[in-house]
């Protein structure tokens, strides 16, 4: 062993060895393949926010059975995790985040590669440093209010490849989203318009985010300005990014077919349907946060016609093929939250910041655009007392963002945003349970405004003790 050693050191000092088995890595395939990692694009365990949502209901009999953590959620209570858990989510981003950092500060200084390609990982590293912070700001920071963002707590920016997870602080709401819009505002020049994967995320994909953050921070004409500027990037590109049309991608030699036991091959299903995708992540269902017991309120089945083709995605039945109470419906066919940018998000969202801007005609075109995509044409357009009435019309979008993505998280966010809009922050939020026969209410949860905002795990603080928990 003495001789081992000391051969090592006559060769190269012990922190040079490389493991066997471990690469560390010095080349531009190493740091592009960092960006690979199954974590930016795959979530195991659910996220809170689709249980939150204010379009899902639950029913007795299920219900009980549902992970713990889907039931503390869905009754919006103070503490979701034990003292000894941490958050999955936390976990997971935290890492997200340490290895984008590895990537930001040290793949320009590598000699291999070319420049350009240097700095488009670079960029794809900050793009997905914003991407996890504000997944999680949208979680433990209060909603963005430009009265008291800077002073509300938010969370600890790290910005270096930090191993410790302790000592840290909480930075502001205001600092987190200010680091956010640096890096996707750094990122944008030197992001490619073409990816070979739809995981990783071209400059288009990252204008979207930009314009969906500033939409969360009501900044309504910076929003647009980048939500146009991603589609005018989509129209000039050879992107496979459309719209399925379900009355076609339902007809029996459509893309949806064949249906099987939980439902149609639908990208909730089918993970490699990525037409609709412009940065593809998923949330799986059936991890902590599952779907269990939860049904759909019965206002929200009532948005939609008798003609959607969205109604496919329902059931009567439970995941175990018995017969749900009359009148209540589950999304049975939903394996698969996405919870990266969509094209009917980021076509909502112009139509949102369109109507909030005072162009009705392009919000009306936007909405049209999507309805005719998911149900006959005759029936898709937006009717004429909606488009007279700009409140009506705003509405009317935040009602289609529900019959869009109901059960898949985006409701919960939506929620938390609009708790601060004037036009929309007297509404109040309940979850029923509903009893064996559909109608009887065996409880209500009522959501407190300060639940918009998640307490952090005490495991967490345990090893912070500068950090201050939420009220």
């Amino acid at each position: 062993m003495l001789m081992l050693l000391l051969s090592m050191s006559c060769k190269k000092s012990f922190l040079e060895i490389v493991p066997k088995g471990q690469v560390l890595a010095s080349t531009v395939k190493d740091y592009d393949g960092l960006m690979n990692h199954t974590s930016f694009y795959a979530n195991y365990y659910g996220l809170p926010g689709l249980v939150m949502g204010d379009e899902l209901a639950a029913e007795a009999v299920q219900f009980p059975s549902a992970p713990l953590l889907t039931q503390r959620g869905f009754a919006w209570m103070d503490q979701l995790y034990d003292a000894t858990v941490s958050s999955a989510q936390l976990d997971v981003e935290l890492k997200n985040i340490y290895i984008c950092n590895k990537v930001i500060n040290e793949v320009l200084h590598i000699a291999d590669g070319t420049e350009a390609q240097r700095k488009n990982i670079r960029a794809e590293a900050l793009a997905n440093r914003a991407w996890s912070y504000f997944g999680l700001i949208t979680c433990y920071g209060k909603p963005y209010l430009a009265s008291s963002a800077a002073t509300d707590p938010g969370l600890p920016i790290i910005l270096t490849a930090e191993i410790s997870n302790t000592g840290f602080k909480r930075n502001s709401v205001s600092e987190v989203y200010q680091q956010i819009l640096s890096d996707l505002k750094v990122a944008i020049p030197d992001l490619s318009t073409q990816v070979e994967v739809k995981t990783r995320v071209s400059r288009q994909a990252a204008m979207g985010m930009l314009g969906k953050v500033y939409l969360f921070m009501g900044q309504y004409e910076e929003a647009k300005i980048q939500f146009d500027a991603a589609f005018a990037d989509l129209a000039t590109t050879s992107s496979t990014t459309s719209l399925y049309d379900y009355n076609e991608a339902f007809l029996p030699t459509g893309v949806f077919q064949p249906f099987g036991r939980f439902g149609p091959n639908n990208p909730g299903n089918n993970t490699q349907l990525l037409n609709e995708a412009i940065l593809h992540k998923t949330a799986i269902l059936s991890g902590d946060f599952s779907n269990t017991g939860l049904v759909m309120t019965k206002e929200t089945m009532d948005l939609y016609k008798p003609s959607d083709l969205r109604l496919n995605f329902y059931s009567n039945m439970r995941s175990n093929f018995t017969p749900l109470p009359p009148g209540l419906y589950g999304k049975y066919a939903l394996t698969y939250a996405h919870t990266g940018l969509e094209l009917a998000d980021m076509i909502l969202m112009r139509a949102e910041v369109r109507a909030r801007t005072g162009n009705t005609a392009g919000a009306v075109q936007d909405l049209e655009w999507l309805r005719k995509n998911r149900m006959p044409s005759a029936d898709a357009s937006v009717p004429s007392t909606v488009t007279a009435d700009p409140l009506k019309l705003l509405n009317f979008i935040l009602e289609e963002r529900i019959r869009e993505f109901a059960g898949e998280g985006y409701r919960w966010p939506d929620m938390r945003r609009l708790s601060v809009d004037p036009l929309f922050s007297s509404k109040t939020y309940r979850h029923l349970v509903f009893g064996e026969d559909g109608t009887s209410i065996k409880n209500t949860y009522t959501l407190k405004p300060e639940r918009f905002t998640l307490r952090l795990p005490q495991l967490i603080l345990a090893g912070n003790p500068d950090m201050i928990n939420n009220p």
